[in-house]
């Protein structure tokens, strides 16, 4: 397993993604930058900047639906892949600093996932900071997963997530092992498959070092904002609004409070070059310490977000090959 330490030099991007680079930066011209804008506008622009990509990968049927939970109704994209099995359902929580992002944003990595898998896919439209800071996200993402495991008994339930939703999905899945713990009725997952993911507040370490000035996408001044958004209003151990879920136990994984014993088995992939990539290894240490299946693979060359690119990028293809394996072999 990689020492962080080892790689605190700044890399560079492969070919294909400089050139991808490059592309973007050139659709950017004219825009102020999104990590600076209101988020309304954020979230404007990430959906305009990912329309041109969205149709990339295998074709599936997309529909729209909602369910009600907690008082309120949650919208998500089911997918549904050609050929499909009924044996598992995978829910998917997207990325964009639990701020931005939504379903169509992330729409072709759910498409390769639910292929690949030969499954449904539940594109998950969770509540967005700092409209609605945490808990609220994460109680959407469970009640999500609780959702999934009624209307399709018996099935394996796979939860995966990039980023701040790979963060979503270790959180519920701790919270649901707890509920279950307590003798209270509830579905542990049977897979998390989880990319370049946020798994603590710190802003220190070696990737930070190396990336943190923003060139090759997210900065440490960005993600910061992103988790002043997402824990606005809220206090250092728990709201009384969000009751158990509110433990931030559950929002960052790597705390030395934090039980990550008793977990699913988990596939991690960090980006190289990206602020995120150490929080990764220590992460897949510290679920292995645990005593958890885990595996972990890093890709060269890339940067953080690279999932959404598989048009330009057969790092792609290769990761999500890897991770329907992985979920595949769980029994």
């Amino acid at each position: 397993m990689p020492d962080p330490s080892m790689t605190s030099q700044s890399q560079l991007p492969n070919a294909d993604m400089a050139a991808l680079l490059a592309r973007l930066a050139q659709a950017r011209v004219g825009q102020p930058s999104r990590y600076e804008v209101p988020f309304p506008q954020a979230r404007a622009q990430l959906l305009a900047e990912r329309e041109p990509w969205l149709n990339d990968g295998p074709t599936c049927d997309v529909s729209l639906r909602s369910f009600p939970a907690a008082g309120r109704s949650i919208d998500m994209q089911v997918v549904r892949p050609g050929q499909c099995e009924a044996n598992r359902v995978l829910v998917y929580l997207h990325g964009g600093g639990w701020c931005v992002g939504s379903s169509r944003t992330h729409e072709a990595i759910v498409r390769r996932l639910a292929h690949a898998l030969k499954c449904v896919a539940w594109s998950i439209d969770y509540a967005l900071a700092p409209e609605q800071p945490f808990p609220a996200g994460l109680s959407d993402c469970v009640a999500a997963i609780e959702q999934a495991a009624r209307e399709h008994p018996g099935a394996r339930i796979i939860v995966a997530g990039d980023s701040a939703g790979a963060n979503l999905a270790l959180g519920a899945a701790m919270y649901l092992r707890d509920r279950c713990a307590e003798g209270i009725e509830a579905t542990l997952p049977d897979a998390l498959l989880l990319f370049y993911g946020v798994y603590t507040d710190s802003l220190s370490g070696s990737s930070m070092a190396a990336y943190g000035d923003g060139r090759y996408g997210l900065s440490i001044a960005a993600h910061q904002r992103y988790l002043n958004a997402y824990f606005d209003q809220c206090l250092d151990q728990k709201t009384d609004a969000g009751g158990a879920l509110s433990d931030r136990r559950y929002a960052f994984q790597l705390n030395p409070a934090a039980d990550l014993s008793g977990l699913p088995p988990t596939f991690l992939v960090a980006a190289e070059i990206d602020i995120l990539r150490d929080q990764t290894w220590e992460m897949a240490s510290s679920l292995r310490a645990a005593g958890n299946e885990m595996e972990a693979m890093e890709v060269p060359g890339v940067t953080h977000g690279f999932l959404a690119y598989g048009a330009v990028l057969t790092e792609v293809g290769t990761v999500i090959a890897r991770a329907a394996q992985f979920a595949q072999r769980q029994p």
